[in-house]
């Protein structure tokens, strides 16, 4: 007998596939494969996958650029969602409204060549608008929910709702979506020369490379900061930077990043992590808490 998911997939207006290894869509570049990959191409097909995966009740994720993203090497059940051809962006004076799947960098450029500006804060996330208030995404200079003047999104019952600004609940690296799925984010900017723009861009970028290894495979910031400390602070002074768990290893430029060289597992990780963690509350009394997001092969 077929499976119920795939007969009730097949009537989505979306590209579906199977056993897809999510490693290479991810930044780290780890993962195992996912039973369905759906990349819906319209809002209704979000909504209609929200529907069949609850009345199912099969687990539904939604992957966005992969860039804070840790997915067992087992893989995991059920569906993956990818947003991707949700990516028209819209300006409406001083707004842009960015579908989930735009990357940030084009949203960003966007905004420059509009002559519109506030985005620079979000200069070198390599997310997709939809991971980005998903979860907060920001950087010293602030967080996407600064910006955000209204969110489209399907509710857990796949019902298509708009909140406004009194909906919000963020907190750190965290939107508060409570189960809610963003399609699509409008964001409040102000007009100034395209110029002046694009210099603060310059600015934070190369600060940003400066101390971060950007170009090579991460997650982003393992940890949260605890408190008014750095976790980064906290994980050097251990004497942790250059720690390696086979493929894995703690940055010698910024050592709240673990870097793959390409061999890296998840286990191999998530070993790492717990050396780190051991390290830092034997020294400090600290336990830190992580801040990626981690996908369990269940």
């Amino acid at each position: 007998m077929r499976d119920p998911l795939q007969l009730a997939l097949q009537d989505l207006k979306a590209r579906v596939f199977a056993n897809v290894v999510l490693a290479p869509r991810t930044h780290v570049r780890i993962g195992g494969p996912a039973e369905w990959l759906v990349e819906p191409l319209t809002e209704s097909a979000v909504q209609q996958l929200v529907r069949v995966c609850r009345e199912l009740g099969r687990p539904l994720r939604v992957l966005g650029g992969g860039s804070n993203l840790l997915i067992d090497d087992a893989g995991v059940r059920g569906v993956v969602m990818e947003l991707g051809a949700l990516n028209r962006v819209v300006r409406d004076g001083d707004r842009l409204t960015a579908g989930a799947g735009t990357s940030l960098p084009t949203l960003l450029r966007g905004a420059r060549e509009s002559g519109l500006a506030g985005l620079e804060i979000l200069t070198g996330i390599p997310a997709q608008v939809g991971g980005a208030v998903a979860m907060n995404a920001g950087t010293r200079d602030g967080e996407t929910f600064d910006l955000l003047a209204s969110l489209t999104v399907v509710e857990p019952t796949g019902e298509l709702r708009v909140l406004g600004r009194p909906d919000f609940a963020p907190r750190y690296r965290d939107g508060g979506l409570a189960g809610r799925i963003c399609v699509h984010a409008t964001f409040d900017l102000q007009p100034d020369d395209p110029k002046r723009i694009y210099q603060r861009f310059r600015d934070s970028l190369e600060r940003r490379n400066a101390t971060q290894p950007v170009t090579e495979r991460s997650v982003g910031c393992v940890f949260r900061n605890p408190g008014e400390d750095s976790a980064g602070r906290l994980i050097e002074r251990a004497g942790c930077k250059l720690m390696r768990v086979g493929g894995i290893q703690v940055s010698g430029r910024h050592a709240n990043y673990f870097v793959n060289d390409g061999t890296g597992t998840c286990a191999e990780f998530l070993k790492l992590v717990e050396l780190v963690r051991d390290r830092v509350r034997r020294e400090f009394g600290v336990e830190l808490e992580l801040e990626v997001v981690r996908w369990t092969a269940g």
